[in-house]
């Protein structure tokens, strides 16, 4: 069983924040973490996981951020997990960070080797902290101290199936211009980032959620051409067919945390037999 929530950030920080998150609870068995337009910075507070794109399992704990993803990534909890994270648009995470490679099936970037010392300063605080309107509060407060009131850049998400030809519009910005910019800032094209806008604003769909709605009148109401589009849409950003994606939620009883699916196994058992990126063996405590 797990209890996650969602909290809108400060109207300040809206530009540079799309949400922040906390989850808590066992994961039982693997989930796939569905690709999001935003980057996200996790702080874990309790047992490692095992993190996978498909193929070699790196143990992961402590903290880590997360780019664009290219397709979906599988997770395996290894006990207790409590998250506490925030949703950036990418353009803020680019001031934040720096420049992000596109998640393209290489394990996230360890939090404290992007952030520092002040990564594991931040950590403790929220570890100490009784629960999580506490925490998300002073995440929130240790990214406004970080962040400007505002930045120029792309602050637009998309409330409908745009096609990039009309978000250039909007911007007021030349095909060309715009390639550039999501080249420098985003680290994807125009078009991928849509699509990923679009996937999750099906994945934010309660019908959809739970079945009310047919994938047909899903496909027309977020501007597919069909249902077998949205089908191949589906299975290629989330690894699943929209169907196997509704069923798994219903049998895990998941009734939340949208872009996390529960799936068959590809993970190695516990007994040893996982493939670890020995780069990363000494994060695991």
């Amino acid at each position: 069983m797990i209890a996650y929530f969602e909290r809108r950030p400060d109207q300040a920080l809206r530009w540079a924040i799309k949400a922040f998150w906390h989850l808590e609870g066992h994961l039982l068995g693997e989930a796939a973490a569905i690709p999001k337009p935003y980057v996200e910075l996790v702080i874990s507070l309790g047992d490692g996981h095992w993190w996978s794109a498909g193929e070699h399992a790196t143990p992961f704990a402590g903290g880590w951020i997360t780019p664009i993803q290219t397709g979906p990534r599988f997770s395996r909890s290894l006990g207790q997990t409590r998250f506490v994270a925030a949703r950036l648009h990418p353009d803020a995470a680019r001031l934040l960070f720096g420049p992000l490679p596109l998640g393209d099936g290489a394990p996230p970037l360890l939090a404290e080797d992007v952030i520092g010392p002040e990564f594991h300063a931040l950590r403790d605080r929220l570890g100490e902290l009784p629960d999580a309107d506490a925490r998300i509060a002073a995440l929130q407060a240790w990214l406004a101290r970080r962040l400007p009131s505002a930045a120029p850049g792309l602050r637009a998400a998309p409330s409908e199936p745009w096609r990039a030809q009309q978000l250039s519009q909007l911007l007021g910005w030349t095909d060309r211009d715009m390639r550039r910019h999501f080249a420098r800032t985003i680290g994807c094209s125009p078009k991928y980032w849509l699509r990923l806008h679009r996937l999750s604003a099906v994945l934010g769909d309660r019908g959809f959620q739970h079945g009310r709605e047919t994938l047909a009148d899903t496909a027309a109401a977020f501007g597919f051409a069909d249902q077998a589009h949205l089908a191949r849409e589906f299975r290629l950003l989330a690894g699943m067919p929209p169907s196997a994606y509704q069923k798994r939620r219903e049998v895990e009883g998941l009734d939340t945390a949208p872009t996390m699916a529960p799936r068959a196994p590809v993970f190695p058992s516990q007994a040893g037999r996982a493939v670890a990126d020995p780069r990363h063996q000494e994060v695991m405590a």
